[in-house]
């Protein structure tokens, strides 16, 4: 009786043992680990007490929500996003990177369908003409205002000639001298002019794109690791619903005061 009772004992504790391993596996298959740099405006941000916010952050966490899963995040260096995704220590990464860039390509990295496109555009205060001549370039002397960053640098040399570059280590700082008629407009691309005109209010500022056939414009989409098929068909159908229900347009107004428009 007591080698029964033992043995009935022994059984039922290797059935419980078995029914929390295998809810380890399936709540383990329910979360999605994500990498972020973090130090990308507007896309992720990191505050003093490390908490993470952005449009990136917004996007994979409503495709999280319907697709009922849980999100662990990963702040990691932006050069090295790229290898935490090959080595399997995330499963998504999210990034202001452009995904059609040879570069960028991988043949272990798979992507979604593009969540944001970023291009190159000029901003000013609303009252202020602009004067552009027939091919659509500044006139001579015009003040430009310029943060930074060589792609922008490289193409304002290139198609505006004869203008006057005043180059600031900021996008914010480009807009302080635009406020204080240091410059006619300022040259940035979509995502940080349309950041900081919200981020600070400034409806005294007005945006237009800037049309060229070699100028910078980026896709943005969320990278997967190959050995992940299953998560790829479930990311596109969760970021597919936030475009069809209009939510990916609501988070879009948040961070930039514009639609989601696709390309």
């Amino acid at each position: 009786m007591l080698k029964r009772t033992l043995v009935l004992c022994f059984t039922m504790i290797l059935i419980l043992i078995m029914i929390s391993a295998v809810s380890v596996i399936i709540a383990r298959q329910k979360v999605i680990r994500v990498g972020v740099d973090g130090f990308s405006a507007p896309f992720s941000i990191t505050n003093s007490f490390g908490d993470l916010s952005g449009y990136d952050v917004d996007i994979i966490k409503a495709i999280a929500k319907k697709l009922d899963y849980k999100i662990e995040f990963k702040i990691i260096a932006f050069t090295g996003l790229e290898n935490n995704l090959n080595n399997r220590l995330v499963d998504v990464v999210l990034a202001p990177m452009d995904s059609n860039t040879p570069e960028n390509q991988s043949r272990n990295i798979i992507y979604s369908k593009p969540y944001f496109f970023n291009y190159l555009t000029m901003m000013k205060i609303k009252h202020k003409d602009i004067k552009l001549n027939e091919e659509g370039e500044f006139e001579k002397d015009s003040i430009l205002c310029i943060p930074n960053k060589p792609f922008i640098l490289n193409f304002v040399r290139t198609h505006y000639i004869n203008t006057i570059l005043k180059i600031y280590n900021g996008s914010n700082l480009a807009i302080d001298a635009l406020y204080e008629n240091e410059c006619d407009v300022i040259i940035d691309t979509k995502s940080s002019n349309e950041y900081y005109r919200t981020k600070h209010n400034l409806n005294k500022l007005e945006i237009k794109p800037i049309y060229s056939d070699d100028a910078y414009n980026h896709t943005y989409k969320i990278a997967m690791s190959i050995h992940r098929p299953d998560l790829f068909e479930q990311i596109n159908k969760g970021l597919e619903h936030l475009i069809q229900t209009g939510e990916i347009n609501k988070i879009h107004q948040k961070w930039f005061s514009s639609d989601y428009c696709k390309q």
